[in-house]
């Protein structure tokens, strides 16, 4: 399924699944995120792009309230989630990634996805758990991992596999949280031209169902997979739409794109 066609599939009115309103903040006398409306509809997949230095990763940072906000409000799914934890977000269905791959390298694939589910099931704060507990997460593992394309990797060391592959293996211990709202920092960054079209293929086969936003400086990927663009440009919002509006405008191209952008 393209972006197109998920486009279409649209209802005329999405519900917002995130929405910020005057999203600010300031370090000292440095403006990082200056007055930031966002609303991202419900079952798409929204990107954030804009030139180094633009605030797309602060702007993550706010959405996921690892950072403070100065002033403005951000709701999820109708709440106000403004002065929540992170943790209390990831309770409420929301889960970054980040630009690092952030895996357990000497567990295996299983196990790193297996501490994922224990999380979700409330066993990640009981120690000395007996085998069998551990063993009833078997079925959602290996699901996870066939989901990922990984289920012939399951028993090797993260440490030993590719980049790729553990991106991959990071899209599986997110996608176990069971998160309705998916916030994805650079997912194809470092990563061999080789990799980047499977793991494309499994965020778009990840959105089914859930909403996606994902920073990303690859266009290609963002034309192929995002429904819609926000582009930021020194912590506020230059532009907004979809990526044929988006490359068509000529603020946009001359700031960002650049002129070769076909």
């Amino acid at each position: 399924m393209t972006a197109h066609d998920r486009t279409l599939q649209q209802p005329v009115a999405a519900r917002a699944a995130l929405s910020a309103r005057g999203l600010s903040k300031r370090f000292g006398d440095f403006q990082a995120i200056d007055d930031v409306t966002l609303e991202v509809a419900e079952g798409t997949i929204h990107a954030l792009i804009g030139p180094n230095g633009a605030g797309k990763s602060t702007l993550f940072g706010l959405l996921t309230k690892f950072i403070p906000p100065t002033s403005g409000t951000i709701t999820l799914g109708g709440t106000d989630i403004t002065r929540f934890k992170p943790e209390e977000v990831v309770r409420q269905g929301m889960v970054r990634s980040f630009q690092i791959s952030a895996v357990f390298p000497h567990l295996s694939l299983r196990d790193n996805v297996r501490v994922a589910l224990q999380h979700k099931h409330g066993l990640d704060r009981q120690f000395w758990l007996p085998e069998r507990r551990l063993n009833a997460l078997n079925g959602e593992v290996d699901a996870l991992l066939d989901k990922v394309g990984l289920s012939d990797l399951a028993g090797r060391l993260a440490s030993e596999v590719s980049y790729g592959r553990k991106r991959a293996l990071e899209l599986a211990t997110t996608l176990a949280l069971d998160p309705q709202v998916m916030l994805l920092d650079e997912p194809m960054a470092g990563m061999a031209s080789a990799d980047i079209g499977t793991i494309a293929d499994l965020i778009r086969r990840s959105g089914e169902g859930r909403t996606i936003i994902m920073v990303e400086h690859n266009l290609d990927v963002v034309e192929d997979l995002c429904d819609r663009v926000t582009v930021l440009a020194r912590g506020a919002v230059l532009a907004e739409g979809s990526f044929d509006e988006i490359r068509a405008s000529q603020e946009v191209r001359e700031s960002y794109m650049g002129a070769g952008h076909d």
